[in-house]
C-alpha cells in the first residue's frame, strides 16, 4: 500500500488578510516529485477559498499519513500555522511537516508551534524523498540528523540543521506537474497590480531559481544560494504550450530573480515562442537592466513581450555600491527607456528607498532619477529588514529598529511604511514622502495618467480611487 501525502495551501485570506493568490509553484513541484511514488494529494484552500471547517473534513476523509503545508512570506505566516493546527485536529496521528519561504527564513518561529512535528527549509528537489522515507522508516535518529531541516530539541531549544547543497547545486531541475491542481482561480487577477492584471487569462511561471547578487535587502541567497538554477529551455517551452492548450493561457509573467543572466538560454526560449507561434504577450517582474541591449530588446518585442519591470533600487550610484551592494550602472538606464518606448515595451521601475547609510538627500535624489527617467511607472518601497538578511543585522547592530520589532507582528509587516530610524530620517517622514512622491511622478500629466491606467487594466476612475486610498492610506492595504 502507498503511503497518503497531502499537501495543504493555506487560504491566505484568513485572519482577514488582502487574497494573495500567488501561484502554487512549489506544490506543482512536489507534485512531479511525490505524486507516482505515494499516494499525493494536495488541498488548495487558497484557489478554492475553503475554511477551516472545509479543510477539515477534506483533511480527515483523505486521512494522510503525513501533512505538508507551505508556508509562504513572513506576513502570511498565521495562516500556515492554522493549516498545521486544522490537519492535527482533522488528523491527529498524522506527521506534519512546514516548508517553504517563511520556515526557511525564520525556522526559530516556526519550530514554537507544537503541531509542527518537523521544519523542512530550503528546496524540495533531491531532499524531500530521502527525508520522507526517514520518516516512515521510523529511524528519527537520521531523520534529525538530515540537512537543511528544523525542529525543537529535547530542552525545547532550536535544533537547525545546515543544508549541504542549495537548489543550483541539483543534478536535474524538476519540470513542474499541473494534474492536481485547479489552476482557474489563479489565471484572472483583479488587485490594482500593474505586474499581474490582464483581461486576458494569465499566468505566471518560474524558469530559473536564485540570484549571483547580494543586495543588503534581499532574502533571496538565504533560500536559494549564490548561484543560478537554469530549468531547460525545452521544458519551459512545453509548459507554455500546456498552460496556453489546457487553460487558454494568453498572457505570462516571468517570475525568475534572473530570467536573462544566461543569454543562450533565454535566446532559445524567446526564439522557441516565436517558431511555435504560441501567440502569447509576456511580462517579466523582475529583469536587470545590465543584461539588456538593442538586439535582444527586439528579440523580446518580437516573441510577444509587452512589458518589464527593471529593478533601480537607488538614483544614487553611491548608494548602490556602498550601501546596498547592487552592481548596476545608473547611466544605462535612460538609454533602456528610451529604446522600451522606441518598441512599445512598457517600462516599469522598483526603487527602495530609506537604507541605514542613505542619506536624506540621496533619497531625495532617487525621486529626481526616477522623474527625469520617465519610466511608464515608477514604484517605491520603504526598506523593510528579512529575517536573515544584511539590512537586519545592520539594524540590529545600530538599533535602528523599534525595541519590540518582530517579524511576525502585523503592526510590522508591509513595505509601505518602513520601521528604520536613523539620524537621516524616521518611517514617517519615509512613508509621506514615498506615497506622495509616487503620487506626483506617475500621475504629473494626463497624459501619463492614461499611461498607468493602461499598465494596470483599469479605468482613469478606478485609478483615480486607488490613487486617493494610496494618499490616505500612506500605502497599507493589508485587509481583505
Amino acid at each position: 500500500m502507498k503511503r497518503r501525502i497531502t499537501l495543504i495551501i493555506p487560504n491566505s485570506r484568513w485572519f482577514e488578510k488582502r487574497p494573495w493568490l500567488s501561484f502554487p509553484y512549489s506544490a506543482l513541484i512536489l507534485s512531479a516529485i511525490l505524486k507516482d511514488k505515494y499516494e499525493f494529494s494536495i488541498l488548495d484552500a487558497n484557489g478554492q477559498n475553503l475554511d477551516e471547517e472545509g479543510c477539515r473534513k477534506r483533511l480527515s476523509a483523505l486521512s494522510p499519513h503525513v501533512v505538508m503545508v507551505t508556508g509562504g512570506s513572513v506576513e502570511y505566516h498565521r495562516p500556515a500555522h492554522l493549516a498545521l493546527a486544522v490537519a492535527k485536529q482533522a488528523c491527529p496521528e498524522a506527521i506534519t511537516i512546514m516548508g517553504g519561504v517563511y520556515p526557511t527564513t525564520l525556522p526559530e518561529n516556526a519550530v514554537k508551534d507544537v503541531n509542527a512535528d518537523w521544519i523542512f527549509m530550503y528546496h524540495a528537489e533531491e531532499r524531500i524523498v530521502p527525508f520522507l522515507e526517514l520518516l516512515f522508516a521510523g529511524d528519527m535518529k537520521k531523520a534529525g540528523e538530515f540537512p537543511g531541516i528544523a525542529f525543537l530539541g529535547a530542552n525545547g531549544a532550536l535544533v537547525e540543521n545546515p543544508v549541504l547543497h542549495y537548489i543550483a547545486d541539483v543534478g536535474k531541475m524538476v519540470k513542474p506537474d499541473y494534474e492536481l491542481v485547479d489552476l482557474n482561480p489563479y489565471l484572472k487577477q483583479t488587485s490594482l497590480d500593474y505586474q499581474f492584471n490582464s483581461d486576458k487569462p494569465s499566468s505566471f511561471i518560474i524558469s530559473s531559481y536564485g540570484c549571483p547578487y547580494n543586495c543588503s535587502f534581499c532574502a533571496s541567497r538565504t533560500i536559494s544560494g549564490r548561484k543560478i538554477a537554469y530549468r531547460p529551455a525545452e521544458d519551459v517551452l512545453e509548459e507554455i504550450g500546456y498552460l496556453r492548450d489546457k487553460y487558454g493561457v494568453r498572457n505570462l509573467v516571468f517570475l525568475d530573480d534572473s530570467l536573462l543572466s544566461d543569454r543562450g538560454r533565454i535566446a532559445a526560449i524567446l526564439n522557441g515562442l516565436i517558431k511555435r507561434k504560441y501567440g502569447l504577450t509576456w511580462k517579466s517582474a523582475a529583469v536587470n537592466a545590465g543584461h539588456l541591449n538593442e538586439e535582444l530588446l527586439q528579440l523580446m518585442k518580437r516573441s510577444g513581450c509587452i512589458q518589464l519591470t527593471i529593478s533601480v533600487e537607488s538614483g544614487s550610484q553611491r548608494v548602490l555600491e556602498e550601501v546596498i551592494h547592487k552592481p548596476f550602472r545608473l547611466n544605462i538606464v535612460p538609454g533602456i527607456v528610451k529604446k522600451c518606448r522606441e518598441l512599445g515595451i512598457a517600462l516599469g521601475a522598483n526603487f527602495v528607498i530609506g537604507s541605514p547609510g542613505e542619506t536624506w538627500d540621496e533619497i531625495r535624489q532617487t525621486f529626481k532619477f526616477a522623474e527625469e527617467c520617465d519610466f511608464d511607472v515608477a514604484h517605491f518601497h520603504i526598506a523593510t529588514p528579512l529575517p536573515r538578511t544584511n539590512l537586519y543585522r545592520v539594524c540590529v547592530d545600530k538599533g535602528y529598529l523599534p525595541k519590540d520589532f518582530s517579524f511576525t507582528d502585523p503592526k510590522f509587516f508591509g513595505f509601505g511604511y518602513g520601521f528604520i530610524t536613523t539620524d537621516e530620517f524616521t518611517p514617517v517622514e519615509l512613508s509621506v514622502l514615498r506615497t506622495f512622491e509616487w503620487d506626483r511622478i506617475n500621475f504629473s500629466t494626463p497624459e501619463k495618467v492614461k499611461r498607468v491606467a493602461k499598465l494596470y487594466n483599469t479605468t482613469i476612475e478606478r485609478l483615480k480611487e486607488h490613487r486617493r486610498s494610496t494618499r490616505r492610506k500612506f500605502g497599507i492595504h493589508f485587509s481583505s
